[in-house]
């Protein structure tokens, strides 16, 4: 019988992390985990009983396996559906944590109407052996260290997202919430070097790439990965363009129509991808 147990959740980024335990510990959260871990996966669901739990562990096994081997094209094969039904078979802990931890129950609210963080701990062998059996490996390689660099031009506002800038707090939150469910260790600049480099919405891509690898380094990453985020109405949402190059080799690709959120979930699944030796980054087009 599966047990709640205390594990902590890795958050690459210098930024809060929301993952627990179960029951009374619920207001302390764990400290992070090594990035190594590449067989655990979060969910937001309602509750913490087994109405809603089916369901946090299909999205938490699908994401694993993209965690795991690298490649979000594993998604598509036709066996993941049956596979993803029998996903508490693959685990061998779980743990929940209020996300309103702290916060009293407001009206009727129950306990079962909260929303949680449902943490899934997979267990290694029987993840390889699922990925062995859909024709993926395990990307068990070291990951690399990657600097964002992001330009934004939005509705109103345009910048260049840095750690320690005040430019849209919530897209950094946002690119947190991608590196903790993909687990590829992500930085961004300081916004000095930054600045001081000329790295502004209106620099030419050019440009930029020629100071990305300098700037990663100073960042104390191993490469860079470059971002446009650019807000159109015709696309009703933001056109993202993210670049890296792997090995001399550059890649480049695309999405549009989406909200942020999907962006750096883009850019993370992209570089992973490439990263890992799964093929080229995909593309996405919705208008």
């Amino acid at each position: 019988m599966m047990r709640a147990t205390i594990k902590p959740l890795l958050f690459a980024l210098t930024l809060a992390v929301v993952s627990g335990v179960a029951d009374a510990a619920e207001t302390k959260p764990p400290p992070p985990i090594s990035l190594d871990d590449i067989y655990v996966a979060q969910a937001v669901v309602t509750g913490k009983d087994e109405r809603n739990r089916p369901l946090g562990f299909k999205l938490c096994f699908e994401d694993v396996l993209v965690r795991a081997s690298g490649d979000e094209s594993v998604l598509k094969s036709a066996r993941v559906p049956a596979l993803a039904a029998r996903a508490a078979d693959y685990i061998d802990t779980f743990a929940y944590f209020d996300r309103l931890s702290g916060r009293p129950l407001h009206d009727e609210q129950g306990s079962y109407d909260r929303p949680h963080f449902l943490t899934c701990h997979f267990n290694p062998a029987k993840i390889d052996n699922v990925l062995a059996s859909l024709g993926r490996k395990t990307w068990k390689a070291r990951r690399p260290t990657l600097a964002m660099l992001v330009t934004v031009r939005g509705r109103k506002r345009e910048g260049v997202l840095a750690k320690d800038g005040e430019f849209d707090p919530d897209m950094r939150e946002s690119l947190g919430n991608a590196v903790r469910r993909y687990g590829l260790n992500v930085v961004l600049p300081a916004a000095e070097p930054l600045r001081a480099n000329g790295i502004t919405p209106a620099a030419p891509p050019k440009a930029i790439a020629a100071k990305a690898g300098a700037l990663a380094k100073v960042a104390g990453a191993d490469q860079p990965l470059i971002g446009d985020l650019t807000w159109s109405d015709k696309a009703h949402g933001w056109i993202a363009t993210w670049r890296i190059s792997v090995h001399g080799r550059p890649f480049v690709w695309s999405a549009r129509g989406i909200n942020y959120d999907e962006a750096f979930r883009v850019a993370l699944r992209g570089a992973m991808r490439v990263l890992s030796g799964n093929g080229a980054p995909i593309s996405r087009q919705t208008d």
